[in-house]
């Protein structure tokens, strides 16, 4: 006789909600023992398949003169029990349940992981989004056509419009689009130049060629090649898409899921206007700007001594309270400022081309 296991009968003569029955092996027979009756099946005759909410339970039917009996090994002791002892005819009937269980018992617990995972599957994007930032910017800003990245300096150009009122006329103006077309290069982008009356001391470019300068800008600058040199700063941040990775970064996920949709630029104008001001660049991204800001005023024949002297004018504000809006958006680290001044000190002698514009009339015009 085989160890005793206990198990749940249901059939004829018992409570409809089952019994708890001793059951255990005799030779090939099932022997029951529930409610002081006796129950016999043989182990030829019984059906086995798995049952619970995944397979986790063993179902024993079989069928005599008095009926139809089923019971329910409900612990893992119990089928271990059962299967131990059950004769050979049985082996085959419960090799295929067991297997039928543990298919179930896999397809349960992937289920559950594809569950968990497409819960934290935004948690994940943005924890990866925020290890990654600045590879998954250019990722996304590399993909992004010329056209698209045209559209978003439209909308956002709309925007600034509305916002900044930019001024359209005058001698300030003027010299800001005298600048602009001695330093445009050639390019794929269409350059729109906008000035507006801010004090901060800055200028910012939008993605597509939209560039902005603030009046404080040329009020502080004493000489048209030192506006020259930050102008020339910001086409570099242009041509070399670092607007564009800064607005995306900026955005995070949401960047993600409009580029996905195909809406990456509406999402972008939309916020962009706001946030251009605020937008901060890597160290790298500043050290392209100035190298190739220094590259486009030696093709324009511009003094590039100008960017240098200009920061090394504001570079002791930083002491004060307020940080002057130019080394706060652009900081001029002292690092890049060795390398400026040491790319400069390398240079040829050259006679450059002056920039012939009446500066005093300039700052007369933004209020000096």
């Amino acid at each position: 006789m085989s160890q005793e296991f206990e198990v749940r009968l249901f059939g004829p003569g018992l409570p409809g909600a089952g019994a708890s029955a001793k059951a255990r092996w005799e030779f090939e027979a099932l022997r029951l023992t529930a409610a002081d009756q006796e129950f016999s099946a043989p182990g030829r005759a019984l059906e086995l398949r798995g049952a619970g909410f995944n397979n986790e339970r063993l179902r024993v039917a079989w069928r005599d003169a008095a009926g139809e009996f089923t019971l329910f090994l409900e612990t893992a002791a119990a089928r271990a029990a059962f299967a131990a002892h059950a004769p050979a005819s049985l082996k085959a009937k419960l090799g295929l349940a067991q297997s039928a269980a543990r298919r179930t018992d896999i397809r349960f617990k992937l289920g559950w992981a594809v569950l968990g995972l497409v819960l934290l599957l935004p948690v994940l994007l943005l924890l990866g989004f925020y290890l990654q930032a600045d590879a998954v910017a250019g990722w996304v800003a590399e993909r992004m056509p010329v056209e698209m990245e045209q559209k978003i300096g439209e909308l956002t150009e709309q925007r600034i419009k509305l916002e900044f009122r930019p001024r359209t006329a005058g001698a300030a103006y003027d010299a800001v689009q005298a600048l602009a077309r001695r330093l445009e290069p050639p390019s794929r982008f269409k350059y729109r130049w906008h000035l507006v009356d801010r004090p901060e001391v800055n200028a910012f470019a939008a993605p597509g060629g939209v560039i902005v300068v603030f009046s404080g800008l040329l009020r502080q600058a004493q000489t048209p090649e030192e506006v020259a040199g930050v102008l020339a700063h910001e086409i570099g941040h242009v041509e070399l898409r670092h607007s564009l990775k800064a607005a995306i970064k900026d955005l995070g996920f949401q960047a993600l899921l409009s580029f996905a949709l195909g809406d990456l630029a509406s999402t972008l104008a939309g916020d962009l206007a706001a946030k251009l001001t605020e937008l901060q660049f890597s160290r790298d991204a500043e050290a392209e700007a100035d190298r190739y800001g220094l590259q486009r005023l030696l093709e324009a024949s511009v003094d590039p001594r100008g960017l240098p002297t200009f920061f090394a004018r504001l570079a002791p504000q930083e002491k004060g309270l307020a940080l002057p809006a130019m080394l706060s958006t652009h900081p001029p680290s002292k690092e890049r400022m060795v390398a400026m001044e040491g790319a400069i000190g390398k240079l040829p002698p050259k006679d450059y081309r002056p920039l012939e514009l009446d500066w005093a009339a300039v700052r007369a015009a933004v209020g000096d």
